[in-house]
């Protein structure tokens, strides 16, 4: 009778634990048809509900992230921008803690590092570009082709190579020695990260930003030429659309 009654307990935990990541599956499922729709507010409503189910399932950490990270964008009060950076940051460390090994979840820290650089001074900024860069390395060193992972070290390596005098004597001072950062290399993230999906909008126009920067008009075009013949997945998206229309009036 005993032996029965330990197999039931068994079997219940199994099949309960088995209702519940069908159920947290289903409202990941849900918040991701709701972000296809920009309906994030209700998109972070469902992920909460799975939040409660599993508090500690990485997809739901991540998600929650980048969603806060959608509104930080969206946010136009500043201290509105700050709380949802702070959470979008909160997030993704848990995710992180929760799932060590996951190339998303890095990425998901570097960039909410890297929206908390707007809140800031410059010598937190700089030692937060410590963290941007590390955190996307990590991405990468556990899948190779994550594409996020890849245009954030394009930007890193742009931005540290365009640095303001200030910032760099900043920069100069926590790193000791400024770590090897160049346009050329930054070029190279942006094909790579291009490379790795080429059917996100975002990764040709940053790209084609850069060129721009450089002087290196004909080959922006081609870029902005391509975002045009890409289909928009959300608002980011739309923005940079409207971008290339204007750039290649």
């Amino acid at each position: 009778m005993r032996t029965y009654s330990v197999t039931a307990t068994i079997c219940f935990i199994f099949f309960a634990t088995v209702v519940q990541s069908q159920n947290v599956s289903g409202l990941i499922r849900k918040a991701d048809e709701l972000d296809a729709q920009e309906r994030t507010d209700d998109a972070i409503a469902v992920l909460k509900q799975a939040e409660k189910i599993s508090p500690n399932n990485p997809s739901v950490l991540i998600k929650l992230s980048q969603d806060y990270s959608d509104k930080i964008d969206a946010a136009t009060d500043r201290s509105q921008k700050l709380a949802f950076a702070k959470l979008c940051l909160e997030y993704a460390k848990k995710s992180v803690h929760e799932a060590p090994d996951d190339s998303d979840a890095h990425v998901c820290l570097s960039i909410a590092y890297g929206k908390m650089t707007d809140f800031v001074d410059n010598k937190t900024k700089m030692e937060y570009s410590k963290v941007v860069k590390s955190e996307a390395e990590k991405a990468i060193e556990l899948n190779p082709k994550n594409d996020l992972a890849l245009l954030i070290l394009a930007r890193w390596n742009f931005e540290m190579a365009t640095l303001n005098p200030i910032l760099k004597a900043i920069a100069q001072t926590l790193y000791g020695q400024l770590p090897p950062a160049s346009k050329e290399v930054a070029l190279e993230y942006f094909q790579k990260a291009i490379a790795a999906a080429p059917a996100r909008i975002m990764q040709h126009a940053e790209f084609a930003e850069a060129l721009e920067s450089l002087g290196k008009s004909k080959e922006a075009r081609a870029e902005w030429m391509k975002v045009k013949q890409l289909k928009p997945a959300g608002a980011e998206d739309r923005r940079y659309l409207a971008e290339a229309e204007q750039k290649l009036k």
